[in-house]
């Protein structure tokens, strides 16, 4: 049985300390998610996976698929330069708490991970809801549909 941490659903962004890059991650209620790995160059990395908790405070990240070029000014792609599936394993301790983040004194919620996502370890909580449809992605490479519902219960009466 899969488990997912109903608590990880949502978006999540990492500090931007690093002027350069910055990384955000998402997690959906249904078990897909993605990691975006932005750049003052213009560089934009799109890592899509299925996200599970095998056990309390274990995150398995299984990457699908990668999507990197240059971004354009719509928040999607310009340009593609690896479009390809993927099937790497991401196996992490995390932890959610409370803390400031850089050059700030208000805590916010922050997830923790023990192994760099994206080369960063702490993010924090991001605003709205998200979709797939968010994914600048879902464009180039659709999500697979929802499982449809098995067929209605037939009653027999008795």
């Amino acid at each position: 049985m899969i488990s997912l941490d109903r608590r990880l659903i949502g978006s999540w962004f990492g500090p931007v300390v690093n002027v350069m890059e910055s990384t955000d991650i998402v997690f959906l209620a249904n078990g897909w998610g993605w990691s975006r790995l932005d750049s003052v160059s213009g560089m934009l990395a799109i890592s899509r996976f299925r996200w599970s908790c095998p056990s309390e405070g274990v995150l398995r990240l299984r990457y699908a698929w990668l999507i990197s070029g240059q971004a354009d000014a719509r928040d999607g792609f310009q340009a593609i330069d690896h479009n390809e599936p993927t099937d790497e394993i991401i196996e992490t301790g995390y932890r959610i708490t409370r803390q400031p983040p850089p050059f700030s004194q208000e805590m916010e919620t922050a997830l923790l991970v023990d192994q760099g996502i994206d080369y960063e370890n702490t993010f924090y909580r991001g605003k709205g809801i998200l979709t797939a449809d968010d994914d600048p992605s879902a464009a180039l490479v659709p999500y697979p549909p929802a499982p449809r519902p098995g067929p209605p219960g037939l009653w027999r009466a008795s």
